[in-house]
Order: C-alpha cells, then structure tokens, then sequence
C-alpha cells in the first residue's frame, strides 16, 4: 500500500525547501518508515481511498518526526568539540533543538491518528523501574 503523504506534503508542512541538506531521499525513507509503522497500527476501517485528512495529516507529521530525527542524528555525528585556551566550546542547542521537535511532533501525530488506529495505545506508557545503588551501598 502507498503512503498517504507524499514528500511536497512534508516539505511544505515543515518548511524543508533546502535539498541539499534535506534530500528528497531522506524524506522518501521518513515516510516509509512513517507509513510502515503506522500500517502497523491502522484499523481496519481504513484500507480503501480517499483518505481522510487527518490520517494523511498525521503520517506527514510522523515522517516529519522522522526526519528532524535524522537531522539530529547527524547533527550529533558531526559535532566538532573545540578547545580554546583550555576552555571548551561547545557545538550549541541544535541537536536537543531538533529532538525536542521531532518528540512533541511525533505525540501530536499520535493524537491525530488516534481515531484511525486499533484500540490499543501506540506506545506503552513510561513504566518506573526500582533504584539500583550505582556507586556501592545501599539505599
């Protein structure tokens, strides 16, 4: 089955007009991926076009997701730690930028999508684990 967005979507959503450094085959991939875990997830109430908005809206902020995720990936592997002087310069903001972006992205997707999904929740909730001593001792 096709994706229900398409890359002009994605571009024209999150403002990507920059090819070279967002390629039209990294949003290609985000929307896969997108696509795929949503088929995942989908009901069975929609498996025939037209789609409705709202699901072709949320697969394209999920593949949005996906691609600020990429860029902060890379923004990650390509940081350079300068040293002046003995002080340490650090690369800025950007990567916890784009992770930030692409977390409240992704949740605001889910919201979207709820309605066309089966009827369990598409991540489990944060579970807490029991305090492990790290450093010796006990609690």
């Amino acid at each position: 089955m096709p994706g229900f967005t398409t890359e002009p979507l994605v571009r024209l959503r999150f403002q990507l007009q920059d090819t070279a450094s967002v390629p039209p085959a990294l949003i290609e991939a985000a929307i896969d991926d997108a696509h795929a875990e949503l088929l995942g997830r989908l009901g069975p109430a929609c498996t025939e076009p037209p789609w409705p908005q709202a699901l072709v809206l949320g697969e394209t902020l999920l593949a949005g997701a996906n691609v600020y995720r990429a860029l902060a990936a890379k923004d990650a592997h390509d940081q350079k730690h300068v040293a002046v002087g003995g002080q340490r310069v650090e690369g800025g903001h950007r990567f916890g930028a784009l992770t930030a972006v692409a977390r409240t992205t992704r949740a605001a997707a889910w919201r979207l999508l709820a309605p066309f999904l089966r009827d369990h929740p598409p991540h489990a909730p944060a579970a807490v684990t029991d305090s492990v001593p790290v450093l010796g001792g006990s609690d």
